[in-house]
């Protein structure tokens, strides 16, 4: 497996690898996460460096995506969200997802981000560090509030990170997330 950045060329073709694998759950059709990867590019909170895919004997087997995030109309240099990460299905629990976030994670870090935010499985994000996001005074938007508190999560990328970083999380920022 190696990790590198998405080329433009691959923008319809990531759109739609994230489309299949959101459409084979049971909490989505993937339409909202295809919107959104097209609706992070088209956005200046859109970093490049962390547009992200997992190759593995030249097919592209996983995507993620770490963006700028404002926390109350604020931090946006300083918090990353993480959405969405996919993975193929035929790959799934075979290690991509944990490689992909451990080395966007280091790399995130590196860059001089303090956090990341994500909302999903709070089981699964907690084995990287991940806790719930209103241990560091970071809140869900009452406008999209995610299914439970523990889904909406948070993680410090340096030493007291987020210490000074507390809000609400708006995702109506994205039309794409608009519950």
């Amino acid at each position: 497996m190696k990790m590198r950045l998405v080329n433009k060329e691959e923008y319809r073709f990531i759109e739609e690898f994230v489309y299949e694998i959101f459409q084979n759950t049971n909490y989505s059709d993937g339409s909202a996460e295809k919107a959104l990867v097209r609706e992070i590019r088209k956005k200046h909170y859109y970093i490049p460096e962390l547009d992200l895919i997992v190759e593995k004997e030249g097919a592209i087997i996983g995507h993620f995506i770490l963006s700028k995030l404002p926390i109350s109309n604020k931090f946006e240099n300083e918090i990353l969200m993480l959405s969405p990460v996919s993975v193929a299905i035929n790959h799934q629990r075979q290690g991509v997802g944990k490689y992909m976030l451990q080395e966007g994670i280091k790399l995130a870090a590196k860059m001089g981000y303090k956090g990341i935010i994500v909302e999903g499985d709070n089981r699964y994000y907690q084995r990287f560090g991940f806790r719930t996001s209103t241990e560091f005074g970071i809140y869900a938007s009452k406008k999209n509030l995610p299914p439970s508190e523990e889904n909406m999560m948070a993680m410090e990328l340096c030493e007291n990170g987020l210490s000074n970083i507390s809000g609400e999380v708006d995702y109506s920022i994205y039309n794409a997330l608009r519950h």
